[in-house]
């Protein structure tokens, strides 16, 4: 290898014009900018989310940067982290093919040094897209054999350069400073937690860190406000056989794929969107369920067991009476018993209600989780997540479902209906409908707003 690989992200991150970008990747990066706010207001009113606030605001680090969903005022690098976490506490934001959830990583990024900076809408999306573009590509090439990750996994860590170019972007670097920045991120992102976060039955509940998307945000914006201010890094911090992929704990390294038709393919049009508040794996289940309830008019009562057959991973979800919130992101049993109830997805999975409730836990005993050949390939060779559901019913009757690919899939999208009446149903509740539609209405008309003050202004509630 000779190309120079951090050089010609950095580059790319740095040189891009707003008016070369398809309309269609200016659109999706508005409907993910609109996703993920719901998510990050949707996320604060969390135990999770009021943890993390209570910390930030008993650290007392001041500052003018928004917290989306709150009064509170913060610094820049403490608003990237907290909207970084807010925005995967629901596990409801998008993914990239299950590899990780870069869009509360760049998006918080973007927003906190945009908001500092004074930036337009246009430079907002341009950044936004940048940061998927730089750092979905990394995420991808580092990705480990199936061998190596089953003991490391770096979800979440490669999402700091997604962070990072977006920050330069917004920062305006020069390609000096900006190589700096990638140093800097590089030699401080988060650990390849994956693995360790608690899987096992004897370790639950789920860790809240998870992948994560708020540190690496945090690092990223640091990293690039230390390079503006003269913070050496090491420029080369992606390449060679000692590069960020051997620090993140992968085995290999594609580092072609990492700048192959950069300025071309568009990483924004290649993400997930979610139309449930679990963990993705779960979805194309989910999808097999909602099915089966609309074509038969299931009701609870009808149901006397469901099957579920997927890859191996999944088996780990077969989990009953989750401890807290984010353990039941991750237990088939509760998303199926809260699909099966006409529980709306978003917080209302997570209420002490649906957690604590007797009889929806004696319920969640219906389900339960097998490993599929089939489904295990699918995943592993080609990246898809698919599954099939058997609906045993109070009948004998036995009706069945199978699915290769999820709802959200760019290949399956979500309508904008869709994506507006989510984002409608987190935001409402904490901004009211007023402010709620207009933000609507801003997003959609963003690349033609001078400013970011207004749109950050509707973010923060009128009264808490």
């Amino acid at each position: 290898m000779t190309e120079w690989v951090t050089k010609v992200l950095a580059e790319y991150a740095i040189s891009t014009s707003f008016d070369e970008y398809p309309i269609e990747v200016v659109d999706r990066a508005k409907m993910f900018l609109l996703d993920t706010l719901g998510c990050m207001i949707g996320g604060l009113d969390t135990p999770l989310g009021k943890s993390m606030l209570q910390t930030i605001k008993k650290a007392g680090s001041g500052g003018r940067a928004t917290i989306v969903g709150s009064s509170v005022k913060s610094s820049i690098t403490d608003a990237a982290l907290l909207n970084g976490t807010t925005a995967n506490a629901l596990d409801f934001e998008e993914t990239l093919a299950g590899l990780g959830h870069p869009s509360g990583t760049v998006i918080s990024a973007a927003l906190a040094i945009g908001e500092s900076r004074g930036i337009s809408g246009r430079d907002l999306l341009d950044a936004i897209i940048v940061g998927y573009d730089v750092g979905n590509r990394v995420g991808r090439a580092i990705q480990p054999t199936y061998e190596r990750l089953k003991a490391v996994w770096c979800v979440g860590t490669w999402q700091t350069f997604g962070a990072v170019s977006a920050g330069c972007k917004c920062l305006g670097l020069d390609i000096g400073r900006t190589l700096n920045a990638y140093g800097i991120a590089g030699a401080t992102a988060p650990l390849p937690n994956t693995q360790k976060w608690g899987w096992e039955l004897a370790e639950r509940p789920i860790h809240w860190v998870k992948e994560p998307t708020g540190w690496p945000s945090w690092a990223g914006v640091l990293a690039a406000l230390l390079a503006e201010d003269g913070f050496v890094g090491n420029r080369y911090i992606l390449d060679g056989e000692r590069g960020f992929w051997a620090m993140a704990g992968s085995d290999r390294c594609n580092f072609d794929l990492m700048t192959k038709n950069l300025g071309s393919d568009y990483e924004v049009l290649e993400l997930s969107m979610k139309p449930y508040s679990c963990c993705r794996w779960q979805h194309a289940a989910l999808d097999c369920l909602t099915e089966l309830i609309a074509a038969h008019r299931l009701k609870p009562s009808d149901v006397v067991s469901v099957d579920i057959y997927s890859f191996d991973w999944v088996k780990d979800f077969e989990v009953y009476r989750p401890v807290d919130m984010v353990d039941a992101e991750f237990s088939f049993p509760h998303s199926v018993t809260m699909i099966l109830h006409g529980v709306e997805p978003g917080p209302r999975w997570f209420e002490q209600s649906a957690l604590r409730n007797e009889e929806l836990s004696n319920y969640s005993r219906r389900v339960r989780v097998y490993f599929d050949s089939y489904f295990n390939d699918l995943y592993h060779q080609q990246g898809k997540i698919g599954a099939k559901v058997e609906v045993k019913l109070s009948s004998g009757a036995v009706v069945t479902s199978s699915v290769e690919t999820p709802r959200g899939d760019p290949t399956k999208p979500l309508t904008r209906d869709h994506i507006e009446r989510k984002f409608r149903s987190l935001a409402e509740p904490v901004l009211g409908p007023s402010a709620s539609a207009e933000i609507v209405e801003l997003i959609n008309d963003l690349d033609r707003q001078q400013s970011l003050e207004r749109l950050m202004a509707l973010l923060v509630p009128t009264k808490e």
